[in-house]
């Protein structure tokens, strides 16, 4: 048999990669832009993608250097008055940066923000980062990583497959992209710093869509104002929020498909962030990350899964087609007693010529509901008697 991906085109892959990445199966989506790039090292969407996807890995080491081979790649390729190679370059510089901040290198991630910052000036998601940057450079030097790694002799350490290490008495930067989207909280110097740090806490976020919007939701609680900044851009969004531990928690997201950025909104509340994402195609999405491209004309539902596949276009990870499959089959079960003669007669009246109804109707009225006829020639001609079931009395209240 053979393999379609051995026969798949570079841009093929690249978009096999965006569903794989869309259903956060990083793995798969890493092997199908590995396999873009050995083919055609300038499809340039590939590099900061894959780099992403080592980031949602926590494998940063491999993320930064997958990221840089890509500002390298494109700045060969093209002069930066071209569009698409500016936005490429931008992605694979905050990257890289987003790396080297995990990694505890403080200093280095600010220097590549701020080569980012040249390429976008205007873009206040860098400048926040940036600010971050110099916040931990204060508290903890310009490379953590090094005290990190310093270790006494013969302490046990464990490479993970992101190429950072940990030992028995200092402990790395955690993750600023997990699935739950949580701030980066770097590693204290010592012991006794680490202690007294706040944890970060697990912050997630939520999606659902109307014709027109796109809503997120963001768990966090009693947000003021003032330490929310949010930046929409057609294909990206930005969030950035100081907690009251003293953390901050940032969510950078390529979107699916296209959005409008003046006509969208957040609103906090006191249980949740409520972003509104303004849809620039009144169509339906079938995932909220993506290459943001245009959505399928048209809001066409997402192809049926993989066999053995247990992910789900929905951001809450229900399967609702097969949710509503079965309350339609509870519906279709056979009713029985009175419920199945209420179905009955509901029937005939639906069915039923305007004699007909009006006969049901005249003889279940006047007889108090103890006769149901459909024979109007009959039942038309008198006033219908109230007919009790066997062994009642029928008595007028008084």
């Amino acid at each position: 048999m053979v393999n379609s991906d051995a026969v798949a085109t570079p841009a093929e892959l690249y978009r096999k990669g965006n569903e794989s990445f869309v259903s956060e199966d990083y793995d798969r989506a890493i092997e199908l832009y590995t396999q873009a790039l050995a083919q055609d090292g300038s499809i340039v969407e590939c590099y900061a993608a894959k780099a992403q996807a080592l980031i949602k890995k926590e494998q940063f080491q491999d993320a930064k250097r997958e990221a840089d081979r890509g500002v390298d790649v494109l700045r060969g390729l093209g002069s930066m008055e071209d569009d698409k190679v500016k936005v490429e370059i931008i992605k694979c510089l905050q990257r890289s940066a987003v790396a080297s901040f995990n990694l505890g290198r403080f200093k280095e991630a600010k220097n590549t923000y701020s080569e980012a910052q040249k390429v976008s000036p205007n873009d206040k998601g860098i400048s926040q980062w940036i600010t971050w940057c110099d916040e931990k450079i204060a508290k903890f030097g310009e490379d953590a990583s090094k005290k990190a790694d310093t270790q006494p002799s013969g302490a046990t350490s464990s490479s993970t497959s992101g190429g950072t290490s940990s030992s028995t008495t200092d402990s790395q930067p955690s993750s600023s992209l997990s699935t739950a989207s949580t701030a980066p909280a770097p590693a204290a110097t010592t012991t006794q710093e680490s202690s007294n740090q706040m944890p970060v806490p697990k912050i997630k976020h939520d999606w659902y869509q109307t014709e027109t919007h796109v809503i997120i939701e963001v768990r966090i609680k009693q947000l003021k104002a003032d330490d929310v900044k949010i930046d929409f851009s057609p294909t990206t969004l930005s969030v950035t929020a100081k907690l009251s531990t003293g953390s901050e928690y940032s969510l950078e997201l390529d979107l699916a498909h296209p959005t409008t950025p003046q006509q969208s909104s957040y609103k906090i509340l006191s249980t949740k962030l409520e972003i509104k994402l303004r849809k620039e195609e009144g169509v339906r999405w079938n995932s909220l990350e993506g290459d943001g491209t245009a959505p399928v004309p048209g809001g066409a539902p997402p192809p049926a899964p993989a066999a053995g596949s247990s992910k789900t276009p929905y951001a809450s990870g229900r399967d609702w087609n097969r949710i509503e499959k079965a309350l339609a089959d509870e519906a279709e079960e056979k009713k029985e007693g009175e419920a199945a003669l209420n179905e009955m007669f509901q029937k005939i009246y639906a069915d039923a010529n305007d004699d007909v109804r009006k006969a049901m109707n005249k003889s279940f009225s006047e007889s108090g509901g103890t006769v149901l006829s459909t024979n109007w020639s009959e039942i038309g001609k008198d006033k219908v008697d109230v007919k009790p079931p066997d062994g009642m009395e029928f008595k007028k209240w008084e």
